[in-house]
């Protein structure tokens, strides 16, 4: 690794001395470098902060609803713990896709332990940057897919600008979210928070037990940035201070198919106990300099510090005869459980082992009252995350050839402390859930916690091309990391100092016949780390991947079409309760080879009607009718060779995706419809359990009021309105059972900017 710093050293100081011309200064936080989304060798799209305010959403997968290959695999309907996926990769616990907040990993940990628990708060953001494909090759250290790119709340770069808006909804919804933000001389600044919550949508059974199954999140956001008179470098210095809390009352437990079929909004009364309590901490440094005239350097030191205690009952201690005897009786845990099929293949079992799991079962779905000495498991999942980094990204333009360098050392780390930590609760006949007291474990001292971390250094190089109607574009990416697994008080006491190297190349070209329309194909090699603790037995996730397409654009309306392919070497799938895995927890599976391919579309059209104009409508000639379709057909397919699921369609990845919306809109008022197209998505490798299909439609709406007193600018009243049917589909199936998508909820909002 100290050969490796020796040779980014070396590269850096060759830019920096090489001749000279101009440079356009790219954003300190931008993904896209000094091309926009329409303009890229590859999949790249942009959602701006006036999209995010009309819609008003708070959930990551709606954000991203009209994004073509980014998809999405339901888990509780807020958004709190996203699965997102993209181009053949896995949705489950987005442990694929590269996720930045500026620029930077916004973790909690990306080496050591790639599932993302915490997600941004991302209703708070001012924009969305995705890339996919070999456009993405200088973000990692995830390769195959793609990354997304969230943008913060920025400070003005002249004069004041503030906000403040205000929600209330269905099922105790309610959001607040205010920020201001201004310039002092050579100081600019801004400060933002935003609260969400909500008292969830589904009924808890059970009396006297906690009814809430909701949430509450907050952030504050504070960007302080020095800009020194005169400077002849350009320099800017900012820092960002970013802090969140969040309690959510969610559960892994679902519901059998007779229950699900009777309510799909109710939940068994053992989950009444299920909470999780998140605190995240984030910190970054940013400097900016222009040295040249045709270079711009960022370079940005990032801190996060992030904690999480995850109670979640997963298992029962059983009396297999009922009448308190306490004999033979044993833990069951929900994984070995018939959930889905109403506990109906221990009831046919006849043996020892089918009637103690009946028993349980039981208890878990029929409200059965426990018997003297039965009680429910409730697990203290107590995890400690952290994040520490310095990159920087050298931009130089030479002539026709604009480069890019970036160099990362990145360090990273998970701390478990709860080992045996658990508590013990019991269950009544009404199904009231009461806690044994003298009968819980206590958390695991600091010092015996499991300990995994990741010491990893990255570059990158880019080189983009311009010649004529054609621009070239390669990239290289190398990977450099070494990871431990023992504890606090001895790490790397399992395993020390495990090295792996990677490199990964990404080709692309662009080809612009006329003004408007560009044809391109690229390649990149895809590479997904294992997590820390993995022996070096167990390989990164490798494959080529491939696209071509076709972009139009106008001033009227944007069209693009892409096919694609995914060809792995070696597919890994981690075993995680988010996916009702009963294997052990953590441990990742070689999968063998695997294909996916398929086509991306949007079009986009700015007014549907323009020209000629709809019949009747002369008096309306200022409305106009924005049209949109995207969409993603894809195969995939195991082709190792484990006849298990050899043939079979990867988990988490779905065929089919579509998203439509119309709207009508004015300079004071507008309406949008939108439906999204959910397909039906195998969510284990046997494909023996899959989600619902739906289309499920949107209603976004706003009005101006006309307000521009006091200060105020700008004031809107939105009216919104998400699963505007109300339909139910099954979003979630695994071992632990059915879980729906969230019912119709209706919104209000006042908003004023100022």
């Amino acid at each position: 690794m100290k050969n490796l710093h020796f040779k980014a050293l070396a590269v850096s100081s060759l830019l920096i001395a090489s001749t000279v011309t101009y440079a356009e200064e790219m954003s300190p936080v931008s993904v896209f470098g000094s091309q926009d989304e329409t303009q890229q060798a590859g999949s790249a799209h942009f959602i701006s902060d006036e999209e995010m305010k009309a819609k008003g959403y708070t959930d990551a997968e709606r954000i991203l609803n009209r994004i073509p290959g980014v998809y999405s695999q339901t888990e509780d309907g807020y958004g709190l713990r996203t699965n997102l996926g993209m181009r053949g990769t896995s949705a489950l616990r987005t442990t694929k896709v590269n996720i930045l907040e500026d620029g930077v990993p916004q973790g909690p940990a990306i080496y050591s332990n790639g599932s993302m628990y915490f997600f941004p708060d991302v209703g708070r953001m001012e924009g969305v940057e995705v890339l996919k494909g070999a456009a993405a090759i200088g973000q990692g250290p995830r390769t195959t897919a793609g990354t997304i790119n969230f943008l913060s709340r920025s400070i003005p770069t002249t004069g004041s600008e503030g906000h403040y808006s205000i929600t209330g909804g269905d099922d105790g919804f309610s959001r607040n979210h205010t920020y201001y933000g201004g310039n002092i001389g050579s100081i600019g600044y801004v400060f933002e928070y935003h609260d969400h919550r909500a008292d969830g949508y589904k009924n808890i059974k059970g009396t006297g037990n906690n009814t809430d199954s909701g949430f509450d999140k907050q952030t504050d956001l504070t960007k302080l940035r020095y800009t020194p008179a005169n400077s002849a470098w350009n320099q800017t210095f900012e820092i960002t201070s970013s802090n969140t809390t969040e309690t959510s009352n969610e559960t892994y437990i679902g519901l059998t198919d007779v229950d699900f079929a009777a309510d799909p909004y109710q939940r068994y009364a053992v989950s009444a106990i299920d909470q999780m309590d998140n605190d995240y901490h984030r910190y970054i440094f940013t400097h900016t300099m222009q040295p040249l005239s045709n270079m711009t350097v960022t370079s940005k030191l990032y801190k996060t510090r992030y904690s999480r205690i995850w109670g979640k009952s997963d298992a029962i201690y059983t009396d297999p005869d009922g009448d308190g005897s306490n004999t033979n009786n044993a833990t069951v845990e929900y994984s070995s459980l018939d959930i889905r099929g109403n506990c109906a293949a221990h009831a046919s079992g006849g043996t020892a082992t089918s009637a103690i799991k009946e028993r349980a079962c039981n208890i878990l779905t029929n409200q059965t009252a426990m018997v003297n000495n039965e009680y429910v498991r409730k697990k203290m999942g107590h995890r400690d995350y952290g994040m520490t980094g310095v990159q920087f990204v050298i931009n130089h333009q030479m002539g026709n050839h604009d480069l890019e360098y970036g160099y990362r050392r990145h360090k990273d780390y998970r701390s478990r402390l709860d080992s045996s930590y658990t508590q013990s609760w019991t269950q009544d006949g009404n199904g009231t859930m009461t806690e044994v007291v003298g009968n819980s474990r206590p958390a695991t001292a600091k010092s015996a916690g499991e300990l995994k971390d990741t010491d990893a250094v990255s570059w990158h190089l880019k080189d983009t091309i311009t010649a004529g109607p054609f621009t070239h574009q390669f990239g290289v990416r190398y990977e450099d990391m070494e990871s431990n697994d023992g504890t606090n008080a001895s790490p790397g006491n399992s395993k020390q100092d495990l090295e792996r190297t990677a490199t990964m190349v990404a080709a692309s070209t662009i080809y612009r016949p006329a003004p408007g329309l560009q044809l391109y194909a690229s390649y990149n090699q895809g590479h997904s780390p294992v997590d820390a603790g993995k022996g070096l037995s167990v390989e990164p996730e490798s494959s080529d991947n491939y696209e071509v397409g076709f972009r139009k654009e106008s001033a009227s309306g944007f069209m693009e079409v892409i096919a694609f392919m995914n060809d792995y070497d070696q597919l890994n799938e981690t075993c995680l309760e988010a996916g009702g895995c009963t294997g052990t927890s953590g441990d990742t599976t070689n999968k063998g080879e695997a294909e996916v391919k398929g086509i991306e579309f949007q079009y986009r059209i700015n007014n549907l009607f323009a020209a000629p104009a709809m019949k009747g409508a002369g008096s309306m000639s200022s409305t106009r009718y924005p049209f949109m379709i995207t969409g993603m057909i894809q195969d995939s397919e195991y082709k190792g060779q484990n006849t298990t699921y050899q043939g079979n369609s990867i988990a988490y990845v779905p065929d089919f995706q579509l998203y439509t919306s119309l709207g009508m809109e004015t300079n004071n008022w507008s309406v949008n419809l939108g439906a999204k197209y959910h397909d039906d998505t195998y969510t284990d490798d046997a494909n023996v359990y899959r989600t619902g299909k739906a289309f499920i439609f949107d209603l976004n709406s706003s009005m101006n009021l006309g307000i521009n007193t006091g200060g105020i600018k700008n004031a809107k009243v939105f009216f919104n309105v998400d699963n505007l049917f109300d339909k139910v589909i099954v979003a979630s199936e695994h071992e632990y059972g059915k879980r729906p998508n969230k019912p119709l909820s209706v919104m209000a909002v006042v908003k004023f900017d100022f």
